[in-house]
């Protein structure tokens, strides 16, 4: 028997950019070679890195390569949170050292930016050591310190961005018609129940270290209950976002697309909780922060040509579906097809989702000639795109066969 292929080994562009195999397979890559260095990885779910963690570790011990867990003090000056850093590299002889918890580090009342360029005026000092160092920022931390600190960030190679992993509602914004989601992970009640209370006791003492209220909601709130939605565990989700209502209300909302994101995400979970008038706010602010985006302005009503923005009009178009509102969905569903042409072209995968959307539309409203028109289109890219078998195509072949038996009835 052939030994098993290792994440190093395998090529990195089949992979999908920012998720938990890609980041972890880049810095396997990295952490392998010899001698010195810095990496960054911006991260927005804690659950989603300490899968990327707990694998990079066991690879990398495979390989006979030390890793080293390094958490920053809470609430410390600038400079002895540098003398923390430097004190304890120093203590590491040799491998990667993983360092997290520069976003409730320094002391309040100090600005961010400020105490950043302090670590900034130590840089050399910091990267002299012959470690791997690997810095996990948050988003909000990581904004401040490309000002505060750009000599520092030259040093960084590689920079990765860890993007949360979704449920398959979310990644799919199928409408109706479903797109072979995908299989959830099979995770035990239990587990989950238990991460999630983890994650919960973190994002309590993050807040009593006065992390930014993105950075609470991204890292720790939105992957507890996810978590949960993971496993179906619909009566302790709706427990938990019942808890932090009071926090969610009071939320001051950055105008960032990682916001929007996040904005997309928690919509989602009120949304599979039917709870329409809770999820459809949410909803409406990602969409106008995300067109308000930096972009070639079109004719359709301002909009960017951002697919990020055709993602938001389907979500809320699915929204409005759910509860009937299909004069609402319908022109929101043709805008988003507008856009991915456009943006991505008339033969992309997603292109065909848009399709597959509007006809999912189409059929709940008994237009049955549109809905057919919709679905062969979408089958037109799907096949030469994904192949007869792909769990999409073969879901888009079952609608078309459903249509037809409409139309001959």
């Amino acid at each position: 028997m052939e030994p098993s292929e290792s994440a190093a080994e395998r090529s990195s562009t089949e992979l999908t950019p920012g998720s938990v195999a890609e980041v972890t397979e880049r810095l396997l890559l990295w952490g392998r070679r010899d001698g010195a260095g810095l990496a960054r990885v911006e991260y927005s779910s804690e659950f989603d890195r300490q899968k990327v963690v707990q694998r990079v570790q066991t690879e990398l011990k495979q390989a006979g390569i030390a890793w080293t867990e390094l958490e920053l003090p809470t609430r410390r000056p600038a400079e002895e949170i540098v003398q923390f850093l430097r004190e304890r590299l120093a203590e590491v002889s040799g491998g990667m050292v993983s360092v997290t918890g520069f976003a409730t580090a320094f002391e309040p009342g100090i600005p961010l930016a400020d105490a950043l360029r302090v670590v900034n005026f130590n840089r050399e000092a910091l990267v002299a050591l012959p470690l791997r160092q690997l810095w996990w920022m948050t988003p909000v931390l990581l904004q401040t310190s490309l000002h505060a600190m750009p000599d520092l960030h030259g040093w960084f190679r590689p920079q990765l961005k860890l993007n949360p992993a979704m449920s398959a509602k979310v990644i799919s914004d199928s409408g109706v018609i479903p797109l072979g989601a995908g299989e959830l992970r099979s995770v035990n009640f239990e587990d989950a129940r238990q991460r999630s209370q983890k994650l919960l006791v973190e994002f309590e003492a993050a807040r009593q270290a006065g992390a930014a209220d993105q950075d609470l909601l991204m890292t720790y709130l939105l992957p507890a209950l996810e978590s949960l939605a993971e496993v179906g565990a619909q009566q302790e989700l709706r427990d938990l976002t019942s808890q932090f209502e009071g926090f969610l209300g009071s939320l001051r909302l950055g105008k960032t697309p990682a916001m929007a994101a996040a904005l997309d995400r928690l919509a989602g979970l009120y949304f599979d909780q039917g709870r329409y008038s809770e999820a459809e706010p949410m909803y409406l602010k990602a969409l106008e922060i995300r067109k308000a985006e930096p972009g070639d302005p079109s004719e359709l009503g301002g909009a960017n040509r951002h697919s990020s923005t055709a993602s938001s009009l389907n979500n809320l178009a699915q929204l409005y579906q759910s509860q009937g509102r299909y004069g609402e969905a319908e022109p929101l569903l043709v805008e988003a097809l507008e856009i991915r042409k456009s943006e991505l072209g008339e033969r992309h995968p997603d292109t065909a989702k848009s399709l597959n959307n509007l006809a999912g539309l189409y059929y709940e409203t008994e237009r049955y000639s549109q809905a057919l028109t919709a679905i062969e289109q979408a089958l037109q890219i799907y096949i030469p795109a994904l192949g007869v078998d792909h769990p999409t195509t073969q879901t888009a072949n079952g609608w078309l066969q459903a249509i037809q038996q409409k139309l001959q009835g």
